[in-house]
């Protein structure tokens, strides 16, 4: 393990101590915590919690949390549902259509209770895509 410590001293005579960079075996962890923040809906995947203007919104961790996630990682972009399914199920698609909608319909379900904002949306043929829709 390799740390680098950036010290300095203050006109007070106060050393403060920053870590810049820890490396382990060459490779530097991550320095933040990844949160997603869209137009008052927050991701924080560190925490595994989603919220809106700070009501938090429960969901299911395996699939419903990682498919919002996964959705909101890249807004704009539309994913099929087989990508969708690979990305939070980890294994080869089986019954795709059907397990994908229904978590989809449970995201959806759970947002409107604390928001009229569709962040989810379907593209026809396609799959689904994140938007961030600024306004209520």
């Amino acid at each position: 393990m390799i740390e680098l410590v950036l010290r300095t001293t203050e006109s007070s005579g106060l050393v403060k101590e920053q870590i810049l960079a820890r490396l382990d075996g060459g490779q530097a962890l991550p320095e933040a915590d990844p949160v997603l923040e869209y137009s008052g809906l927050c991701i924080d995947s560190f925490r595994h919690q989603a919220s809106y203007q700070g009501q938090g919104i429960s969901l299911t961790e395996n699939y419903e949390f990682h498919t919002l996630a996964y959705l909101a990682s890249q807004p704009g972009r539309v994913f099929t549902k087989e990508q969708i399914y690979r990305a939070v199920w980890k294994e080869e698609p089986v019954d795709v259509n059907s397990a994908v909608f229904c978590i989809i319909r449970n995201i959806r379900q759970k947002l409107r209770k604390v928001t009229t904002k569709e962040y989810i949306q379907t593209v026809w043929g396609v799959g689904y895509k994140f938007v961030d829709i600024p306004g209520e």
